[in-house]
C-alpha cells in the first residue's frame, strides 16, 4: 500500500470531497503538512509547515497554494490549534491586498475580518518561529551526540589476530595440545577479551545512535519525511 493510500484509508471519513481530498493527501505524503487530532471529539486538522491550521473536512484547494477554509474559522479555545482561513501567510497577505485594491467596504462593515487575517499571520509566524527553535535544539543535540559517539574508542583487534595466528601455529603440531593447555587457554581468552571489548563498545555506539534517532523523531514529529519533496518545494 502506498503512503497516499495509507493516508486516505486512515482519514477517509474526515477528508474533504474530490478534488480537494487528493490535494490534501498528496501534500501530507510530501511532508508539507501533517494531520493531527488533538481532541477526539472534534474533527482532525491539517497543520501546515507554513504555519496554517485548517479543519480537515473544510479544506479547499483551487489548483495552487494556498489551501483555504470553506468557512470563516471560529476562535479556537486552544491557541495552539487556532483555525486559520489560509494555509500560509501569503494567503492572508494576498487577501488583504485584494481587499485594499478593490476598495472593499469590509474595512468599515466587518473590520473583525481583517483583524482575523492579522491574527492568523501572527499565529503562523509564531509557529514557524517556534519550529526554527526546534531545529536549533536539534542541531545542539546532534553536536552533543556526535561528540559522544566519536568518543567511544575503537577496540584494537591486533591482540585477537595475534592470538589466532599463535593458536594456528601451535596447532600445526597436534601433540602440543596436551602439553600446552595453559598457553592455548591464555591465547583463546586473549581472543575472547578483544571480542568482549568490541561488544561493549558496540553497545555504547548503538545507544548513542538510538539517542540520535530519538532526536530525529522528536524534531520530525507527526510529519511524514519518508518521501523527498521536489526541488522547487523545499521541506521545512
Amino acid at each position: 500500500m502506498s503512503r497516499m493510500d495509507q493516508i486516505t484509508q486512515q482519514w477517509d471519513e474526515w477528508l474533504p470531497p474530490t478534488p480537494h481530498r487528493e490535494a490534501v493527501v498528496e501534500f501530507v505524503a510530501k511532508g508539507r503538512a501533517s494531520i493531527v487530532q488533538p481532541n477526539p471529539d472534534q474533527p482532525p486538522r491539517l497543520m501546515f509547515e507554513d504555519g496554517g491550521s485548517i479543519e480537515l473536512p473544510l479544506i479547499l484547494y483551487d489548483g495552487q497554494q494556498p489551501f483555504y477554509s470553506a468557512e470563516r474559522p471560529d476562535a479556537a479555545p486552544d491557541p495552539e490549534f487556532r483555525s486559520t482561513k489560509y494555509s500560509d501567510v501569503c494567503g492572508n497577505v494576498d487577501e488583504f491586498k485584494r481587499l485594499v485594491a478593490e476598495g472593499s467596504p469590509i474595512f468599515r462593515e466587518d473590520p473583525e475580518y481583517v483583524a482575523e487575517r492579522f491574527e492568523d499571520i501572527r499565529y503562523m509566524i509564531a509557529r514557524m518561529y517556534k519550529r526554527q527553535h526546534e531545529y536549533t535544539e536539534f542541531a545542539e543535540a546532534l553536536r552533543s551526540l556526535a561528540e559522544e559517539l566519536a568518543a567511544v574508542p575503537i577496540v584494537d583487534r591486533a591482540p585477537a589476530d595475534e592470538g589466532l595466528a599463535a593458536l594456528e601455529s601451535m596447532l600445526e603440531d597436534p601433540a602440543c595440545v596436551a602439553g600446552e593447555r595453559e598457553r592455548l587457554d591464555q591465547l583463546a581468552e586473549q581472543v575472547r577479551d578483544v571480542a568482549s571489548n568490541q561488544e561493549q563498545r558496540l553497545r555504547e555506539h548503538k545507544q548513542v545512535a538510538i539517542e540520535l534517532f530519538r532526536a530525529y523523531e522528536q524534531v520530525k514529529g507527526p510529519r511524514d519525511w519518508s518521501t523527498e519533496e521536489c526541488a522547487e518545494e523545499e521541506q521545512v
